[in-house]
Parts: structure tokens; sequence; C-alpha cells
């Protein structure tokens, strides 16, 4: 598994939007992404973090095509979104998965 995990910075005043819209993207443009296991936005519980929007992939050649998708690009296009101040993007390639 191939995982994506973008941790968003949003000033305070526009969390209330950014999280509205973002996840209304998230539903409105992944559903359907060949290769994609499941996706997530995860609020921080401390502040001074970003949200983290978490992305899972059958592999990397699933993530390179996502990326090179109408859904990508309908993903980052969406209207009347918060600004992000800053992000920070990882890739992972899963060593361990243990279901509980």
């Amino acid at each position: 598994m191939f995982v994506v995990i973008n941790e968003l910075f949003v000033a305070d005043e526009n969390r209330a939007v950014f999280e509205r819209n973002f996840a209304a993207s998230m539903h409105g443009t992944l559903p359907g992404v060949s290769g994609l296991r499941g996706a997530r936005l995860l609020q921080p519980a401390e502040s001074g973090r970003g949200y983290l929007s978490v992305l899972e992939f059958d592999d990397a050649q699933a993530y390179s095509e996502f990326l090179e998708s109408e859904a990508f690009r309908a993903a980052h296009h969406w209207p009347d979104h918060a600004p992000i101040d800053s992000n920070r993007l990882t890739t992972y390639e899963v060593l361990t998965d243990v279901a509980a």
C-alpha cells in the first residue's frame, strides 16, 4: 500500500470554511478513483498542528495515475475554498499493517 499524507495549515478564522469545503471536495471527487483504497481528513487535536489529508492507494503507480486524472484536477479547483496557509506533502510505503 502507498500512503500520501498532506499536512494542511489553516488560519483559525478559516477552519470552518476549510473543513466544509475540503470535505465536500473529497466526497465529490474521490469516489471511483482507480486504486484508491480510502481517504480521510483528520482534524488536529492539538494547537499548532495542521489537518491531515490521508490517501491510501494500492501502490505508487495508482497514485501517479491519480495525479494525472480529472479527479485530481477537480479536487484542486473547487470554488470558494478557504485559503491554506501552507502544506507539507509526504508519501510512504506501508511496511507493516495490523488489522484489529
